[in-house]
């Protein structure tokens, strides 16, 4: 049984229906039976979502490419191709300055497949843009640019078979992230307008992207939502630690995608 609190809650959730979990890599890799059937469980990944719609996940540019192909409302981003990368055949400096321009001259610019905040910038300066893709580019990263919207509070859906079943609120406090290990707050979504219609956006996008389980990310922006990012990996450990009275609830979700997952077998 794993130590971390998140993937505890996970196994917990199916243990009264004899589903047990063997550890493969100590608190990240276990393999989940329930005596006849069994898949490999990687993280907070149960595997419900198809490789080519994780991979889409997983690439800020290749997700707004999707959404806006589909006519959702996103927060665009372009892609930033290491210069070295084999099948690059622009220069991302140039691409990066004309998304600068395009976009005011406030942008954020971030690592393509990067989670939890990191290595995302804001910039409102060209020598600011090349340093920073100096030091994505120096980590061997690619990039993608979008422009900066001005938002209080961000919001994650979390999607089962295209239902929302989770809202969280997430508001900025100190930073001008919304990333809860960063400092930011998670407040209650109550206003059932706004449930709905971040509910159908969160549906529209799970959808379009053919994942089965995920969590969308939403500003509210001048332009009404927009969607920002999508997980396939759905984490909330951080919720659940500053809203530990809806970790049932959690675990009710979670109970449920772990036996479609074995359905599915």
């Amino acid at each position: 049984m794993t130590t971390r609190p998140y993937l505890k809650m996970i196994q917990h959730s199916v243990k009264s229906l004899g589903i047990t979990f063997e550890e493969i890599t100590p608190n990240f890799v276990y393999r989940a039976t329930d005596g006849a059937k069994s898949f490999v469980m990687v993280d907070a990944e149960i595997g419900l979502n198809s490789s080519a719609s994780t991979i889409i996940a997983m690439s800020k540019s290749l997700t707004y490419d999707v959404l806006h192909k589909g006519n959702i409302p996103a927060v665009e981003h372009a892609y930033l191709a290491h210069p070295d990368a084999r099948f690059n055949h622009s220069n991302p400096y140039e691409l990066a300055e004309r998304s600068f321009y395009k976009f005011n001259e406030q942008v954020v610019v971030k690592q393509d497949n990067g989670a939890q905040g990191n290595h995302v910038y804001k910039i409102n300066e060209v020598a600011d843009l090349h340093e920073k893709l100096n030091l994505l580019f120096s980590l061997q990263l690619n990039g993608a640019i979008g422009p900066y919207y001005e938002a209080e509070i961000e919001y994650r859906i979390v999607t089962f078979n295209h239902q929302a079943r989770v809202f969280l609120g997430k508001k900025r406090v100190h930073s001008w992230k919304h990333n809860l290990i960063n400092g930011a707050v998670a407040i209650e979504v109550s206003d059932q307008t706004k449930r709905a219609a971040l509910a159908e956006l969160a549906s529209e996008t799970s959808k379009a992207m053919g994942l089965d389980f995920c969590s969308v990310d939403i500003l509210e922006t001048n332009q009404g939502l927009m969607v920002i990012e999508v997980n396939h990996k759905v984490m909330l450990d951080e919720y659940c630690k500053q809203n530990p009275s809806e970790v049932p609830a959690l675990a009710d979700l979670y109970r449920k995608v772990i036996l479609q997952r074995f359905e599915k077998l």
